[in-house]
């Protein structure tokens, strides 16, 4: 399905989504061959309760969710865009999802989410926008441990939300702005090193 990296991320995006829409999650990721999901998702909302197979993909085809959908377990599947068109599918075969800009179809005991209409996000390596929160304080914290750690440049998003303590779908996102401004960080040269060491310094000065 996808590598190790994209299906935090997702699943990770997906639980913060549900969380600004007031319910709490908390994640297993599954490692025995037993589970077919990706991971289990405990949801509570008041006094519901439910836990859903979370089956991550990147690309969502309904042949693959009717395979996943067999067992006891709600599935939810978690991707980064799921158009009106196909959540309406996945709502008609009884199927919860989450996308990472927060389209929702979520059911359990009296809780009822649903979210669609929200935009497929951006795409393509100019966007000076969304650059510039790489000013914001958890981007400057993951950035901070990647300079601290240079193992950290090749470790899972796992590792580096731990090093910089945030959550991986921030580690995620910090990444990913990272990326699109030219700074990858599998390999970052000298220059890029000081340059972002330089804005950190420059930031902290402001502040202090």
């Amino acid at each position: 399905m996808n590598g190790v990296t994209t299906i935090e991320a997702l699943v990770e995006a997906a639980r913060d989504r549900l969380g600004e829409y007031g319910v709490d999650c908390s994640v297993r990721y599954e490692t025995s061959p037993l589970v077919r999901a990706d991971a289990t998702m405990a949801m509570r909302w008041g006094g519901a309760r439910q836990r859903f197979a979370v089956h991550a993909m990147a690309a969502v085809r309904l042949s693959e969710v009717l395979i996943v959908r067999d067992g006891a377990t709600p599935v939810l599947v978690v991707a980064p865009w799921i158009s009106p068109r196909l959540g309406a599918r996945l709502r008609a075969i009884g199927v919860g999802y989450v996308d990472s800009v927060g389209n929702a179809s979520v059911r359990f005991g009296t809780v009822l989410i649903e979210v669609s209409g929200r935009k497929r996000p951006e795409r393509g390596p100019d966007r000076p926008a969304r650059n510039g929160r790489l000013l914001s304080p958890a981007n400057r914290r993951v950035i901070a441990a990647l300079l601290a750690d240079p193992a950290l440049e090749r470790a899972t998003l796992r590792e580096l939300a731990a090093a910089a303590e945030v959550s991986v779908g921030q580690a995620h996102k910090t990444v990913a702005l990272l990326a699109a401004a030219g700074y990858h960080r599998d390999r970052f040269d000298e220059r890029q090193r000081q340059a972002l060491a330089g804005v950190l310094d420059a930031v902290q000065a402001l502040e202090d």
